[in-house]
């Protein structure tokens, strides 16, 4: 295959970072894609049902490494997804302890209004996590926890259109 550079890079407006929403399901091998000429997801055959997994201001995140190796020929993503939950409930508990265990597909509404998927071509899986009720008084009472895909491509921009109709999200 040839790898081809078919265009430069321009210097956009200013943006904002973080994650705005996130919603979860569980992986699914059978799960297909359309993508138009940019690679953006345009259409999903889908048995995933989404779950919000509500975030406030600068709790959720997510950043894709490349992992490029010369000696071996190899190119690679590695995306990470980190969450914050507030309030250590049996509930969230419980939650922590199945997405530990889950192969994970996500979506993420990012603050500057884009939509990406993480998961498109592999699962993703829990890779770090801390349940926590803290010392002191300050401390946070919850828990964090990390989920990591890799993958040829990483993760792709999604049309919003999508979400809630292809990709239903459970009430």
């Amino acid at each position: 295959m040839s790898c081809i550079i078919d265009q430069g890079y321009l210097l956009g407006c200013a943006t904002l970072g973080g994650v705005e929403k996130v919603w979860i399901g569980t992986w699914d091998i059978d799960q297909s894609y359309a993508f138009n000429v940019c690679n953006t997801i345009t259409g999903v055959t889908s048995g995933i049902t989404l779950y919000e997994i509500e975030q406030d201001i600068e709790y959720a995140g997510i950043n894709q490494n490349g992992q490029f190796s010369r000696e071996n020929g190899s190119v690679f993503y590695e995306s990470v997804l980190s969450l914050k939950f507030i309030e250590l409930t049996c509930d969230l508990r419980n939650l922590i302890v199945a997405l530990g265990r889950a192969p994970i597909f996500c979506v993420v509404k990012s603050n500057a209004g884009a939509y990406y998927a993480a998961g498109v071509e592999s699962a993703g899986r829990a890779t770090a996590g801390v349940l926590s009720l803290g010392v002191a008084l300050g401390d946070m009472n919850g828990a964090t926890l990390e989920v990591t895909w890799k993958s040829a491509n990483g993760i792709y921009l999604i049309e919003e259109s999508l979400i809630g109709t292809a990709l239903p999200v459970a009430p």
